[in-house]
């Protein structure tokens, strides 16, 4: 039997947790790790300094166990390295049914996740995530392998066009200019540099169909609210 590994983004809103106490602003997950066995999560998350008494009510939650570092970038932006509880956790449940994090969002009181899940294992994932807070699925489909990484030589090739001023309006240098540095044809140049901008836009496409879903979300809330 095909056991296909799904892509899967979904919201869930839980009041036991941190994260219902986001509100109208996004916080990002920049990374986390697990340690089952010490029974924490440690997360790094990016959110504006404005919103910076969120950092305090985060440490006055059941769930957290302390933090690492706290700093605040010249553009006003704070990362926090903090840890929390991982046993009862959403990222415990995922684990327990073979789920990888992609990426995470926080917004409007919902955690917002995209994963990795094998088919076999996604209604009892659902189902388990529900005994926690609502849930909503807002995107599900058949992952798809693709060639979006750039190779060494398109790593080269971009970093030099860049450097000395391709990418530049007006332009610095000219296609045929910058081939002859590179010591190759005009129009080998030219395939590389639409293949290296046909990845990066590929990409970037990939991570507006994940921001998109604050769309959703805010449709869905005014809805409610109407009602």
């Amino acid at each position: 039997m095909r056991n296909n590994l799904k892509e899967v983004i979904l919201a869930i809103n839980h009041e036991s947790c941190w994260t219902s106490l986001v509100g109208d602003y996004v916080v990002k997950t920049m990374y986390l790790t697990i340690n089952p066995e010490k029974n924490f999560i440690r997360s790094i998350i990016l959110l504006d300094k404005k919103y910076k008494n969120l950092i305090s009510e985060i440490k006055k939650t059941k769930s957290f166990v302390g933090y690492n570092h706290l700093s605040i970038s010249e553009e006003g932006k704070i990362l926090f390295d903090f840890r929390k509880r991982y046993k009862n956790s959403v990222l415990n449940t995922l684990q327990s049914n073979e789920g990888i994090v992609v990426k995470g969002l926080k917004y409007k009181g919902r955690e917002i996740w995209q994963i990795l899940i094998y088919e076999s294992y996604l209604n009892q994932f659902i189902n388990e995530l529900k005994s926690k807070g609502e849930i909503e699925i807002l995107g599900s489909k058949d992952y798809e392998i693709k060639e979006d990484e750039l190779s060494p030589q398109e790593v080269q090739i971009l970093g030099s066009a860049y450097k000395q001023g391709y990418f530049d309006f007006p332009r610095k240098i000219k296609s045929d200019e910058i081939s002859k540095k590179l010591d190759m044809s005009k129009s080998t140049f030219s395939y590389h540099i639409r293949s290296i901008e046909s990845k990066i836009i590929t990409k970037y496409l990939d991570d507006l169909k994940f921001l998109n879903t604050l769309n959703y979300i805010d449709k869905n809330t005014k809805k409610k609210e109407e009602k």
